[in-house]
């Protein structure tokens, strides 16, 4: 039986998992974004992730495909305006306003008219909400996606597709004659005629407008669950991906299993991707982040290591300090370790003035089911456990006691380790499904975790 997760599987659940957080709120977005990583994009900013993901849908992508020949039959409305005149008459003469006109001046000159003169209006409501809509999509294509050079940005938006697109909104004669959509104001008034218009292409843009203003709301609808079910995962990078399905299953179990506690509304004002909470208790979830730790450990220039094997390692750190300055002006911190963990889980008891931090578990998360590759994570995770620090070694406070995850996909050990705990990506899914497995695994998680407020369930 085969031990490891398919990527499939991973986007499947992964999916499930955090539509689930954001569709209860329980996640922090702004966290989470950093954890996404799509290839070519830096981003830290949720409503950029949002705007990006909208643009990657199936209904935007038939819209824009359609606007070309959609947009020749573009509503109008034929008006009339006032418009004083010299020797000329455009349209017909308003007689009551010309004789009111001449008589104010006298009679000297009767070669003015006031004319009602007709005009096409584009500015009406329907393509109000039309050039708005493309405003939004327009600026996300060539700011957000356009320069980036990967595969999977050009399954959904072409070279040719984005500036063919760029070219009509640029250079449409009907789009041209409609206000700016940078300065243009959608009321609900325009929204309802667009959305009551006998046009299609209205009928559409109402729709994704209200698409996008429900999804930038953070409303998280069925539908907009489904656009973010369709969009969100795929690009990621599958050791990525299998890191994130890791962190939220170990996140629902806690939530799910581990009595007492309770997953809540991220406010933002954390770095953490989840919090759950009793009420002396708090458990934070940290994702790629260090969290309120740190394993980061600096040489100090005037205390040399006595033992000749570690003084020259000593002394190599301050070389390349000074030939890097020496040859580039770069700056570089003589340091002898610096790491940042997968996952790192907190738990702290919680008083009216300080939270004490009570237990910690830290984590290395391995998308193989190659054995050196385990035997890598486990150096690198033993290597965390040694520098982490919490205003002091944590490894030496016999106040907060700290545990050790390691999970791969697919790797079979056969020993059991006082010191870490380790489990396959599917050991994550089997405990979703079977009861057995679920207290097989909460029992694992609950000694890895190492504190006496948190048992299997």
């Amino acid at each position: 039986m085969k031990r490891s997760l398919t990527r499939e599987t991973l986007v499947e659940e992964t999916t499930a998992e955090l539509l689930a957080y954001l569709l209860n709120g329980e996640i922090n977005t702004t966290a989470l974004t950093q954890s996404l990583d799509y290839e070519g994009l830096d981003i830290r900013d949720w409503d950029r992730i949002k705007r990006i993901h909208f643009c990657l849908t199936e209904d935007v992508q038939d819209f824009i495909t359609a606007l070309p020949d959609r947009i020749r039959r573009i509503k109008t409305e034929h008006q009339r305006e006032h418009v004083e005149t010299q020797g000329e008459v455009r349209g017909s003469i308003d007689w009551s306003s010309t004789l009111r006109d001449w008589s104010d001046t006298g009679y000297a000159d009767q070669s003015r008219y006031v004319c009602d003169t007709p005009y096409t209006e584009y500015n009406i409501p329907e393509n109000r909400v039309l050039k708005r809509l493309l405003w939004k999509i327009h600026r996300t294509v060539t700011t957000e996606l356009e320069d980036i050079d990967y595969d999977w940005r050009r399954e959904y938006w072409t070279d040719e597709q984005i500036n063919q697109f760029s070219r009509l909104y640029k250079q449409n004669v009907h789009l041209n004659r409609i206000t700016d959509g940078q300065r243009l104001t959608v009321t609900g008034q325009d929204l309802t005629a667009a959305r009551r218009s006998r046009l299609t292409l209205y009928n559409d843009a109402h729709a994704l407008y209200d698409t996008f203003e429900r999804l930038h709301a953070d409303r998280f609808d069925p539908d907009i669950v489904e656009l973010l079910g369709e969009t969100l995962i795929a690009p990621t990078s599958t050791p990525r991906l299998f890191e994130l399905f890791c962190v939220f299953r170990i996140t629902r179990l806690l939530n799910e299993y581990v009595p007492g506690f309770q997953l809540q509304p991220i406010d933002g004002d954390t770095g953490a991707l989840a919090t759950l909470k009793t009420d002396d208790q708090r458990i934070e979830i940290y994702h790629d982040a260090t969290g309120n730790l740190s394993f980061h450990e600096v040489l100090d220039a005037d205390d040399p290591p006595e033992h000749s094997a570690f003084k020259r390692y000593y002394d190599s750190v301050f070389d390349y300090r000074d030939v890097l300055s020496e040859l580039t002006g770069d700056k570089s911190d003589p340091v002898l370790y610096r790491g940042r963990p997968d996952v790192i889980i907190e738990i702290y008891e919680t008083g009216d003035t300080v939270d004490q931090l009570q237990s910690v578990l830290i984590g290395e998360i391995k998308e193989s089911e190659d054995y050196q590759v385990f035997k890598q994570g486990l150096e690198e995770l033993l290597r965390y456990r040694q520098f982490a620090t919490h205003e002091g070694y944590l490894i030496e406070s016999s106040d907060v006691s700290v545990s050790n995850l390691l999970i791969t996909n697919g790797v079979q050990t056969s020993g059991v380790s006082d010191v870490v705990t380790h489990l396959n990506g599917k050991d994550l899914v089997l405990a979703a499904e079977n009861s057995d497995q679920e207290s097989e695994w909460l029992q694992n998680m609950a000694g890895a975790l190492s504190t006496s407020s948190v048992e299997s369930h």
